[in-house]
């Protein structure tokens, strides 16, 4: 089991491996890293305790988590994103608005209309309504999407996980097309159970990163809740190289 902050912080520690030709917008890099970083803040509070999906006899993954209560908190991580960093909060605003496009919920329209409201807010604070500067937020957000999603392939499944048996969401290459590869996806593949290969490579070397994780067994869950066993459960740490 990961926390989804530890996923986050998985995106941030790729992103300041990307090589420096593919950089745009430097002078606001550092806050771009923050907003990387810091994207699944969110779920801090709500992971502390794993919740029980007792109709799939598993937890809850952020994938079915119930919508209000995650939006709800959706809407604090983002605020206390901003709080540091206006420009990381309209980074993060845009990257969790895009998850509910085309949502009919009445709770996900709601939220997609406040922060909708918030971006236009933030880009008025900070002089973003400008061609070339709305194309280097674009170029911003396409940077928060992809290290989110690699971060996402290595977290959300085995090490080493052959490319036939890969998640389908990843199976095809990365959707986020940068303009350095020259209109191709960026694909990942494992190697082995410690390193994956991305090509085109992004990164401005080979990088070691890595992220905590818990191993839970499932007789202690039968045995004492899913809480306690998480609680209990020690931490290890999972490192990757990105070649």
């Amino acid at each position: 089991m990961i926390p989804q902050h530890h996923h986050g912080l998985l995106s941030g520690d790729i992103s300041r491996h990307w090589n420096p030709a593919y950089m745009e917008g430097t002078e606001r890099w550092n806050e771009v890293i923050y907003a990387i970083d810091q994207h699944d803040r969110a779920w801090i509070d709500l992971d502390e305790t794993p919740f029980w999906n007792d109709k799939v006899k598993r937890p809850y993954s952020f994938i079915d988590f119930p919508l209000v209560p995650k939006l709800t908190f959706y809407k604090k991580g983002i605020d206390e994103v901003e709080q540091q960093s206006p420009y990381a909060g309209l980074l993060c605003s845009l990257h969790y608005r895009s998850f509910l496009v085309g949502a009919k919920e009445p709770a996900a329209i709601e939220f997609s209309k406040q922060e909708k409201a918030r971006q236009r807010r933030l880009m008025e604070q900070l002089n973003f309504f400008q061609a070339h500067k709305e194309d280097l937020l674009k170029f911003h957000f396409l940077m928060i999407q992809f290290c989110d999603d690699l971060s996402l392939y290595l977290c959300m499944q085995e090490p080493g996980t052959p490319k036939a048996e890969e998640f389908p969401w990843f199976k095809d290459g990365f959707p986020e097309m940068f303009p350095f590869t020259g209109g191709q996806k960026i694909i990942a593949e494992w190697l082995d159970s410690n390193q994956v290969s991305l090509r085109p490579f992004p990164l401005d070397s080979p990088a070691a990163v890595s992220v905590k994780v818990k191993e839970v067994k499932k007789e202690n869950v039968h045995q004492w809740g899913i809480a306690k066993a998480y609680k209990d459960a020690e931490w290890k740490e999972r490192t990757f190289t990105l070649v």
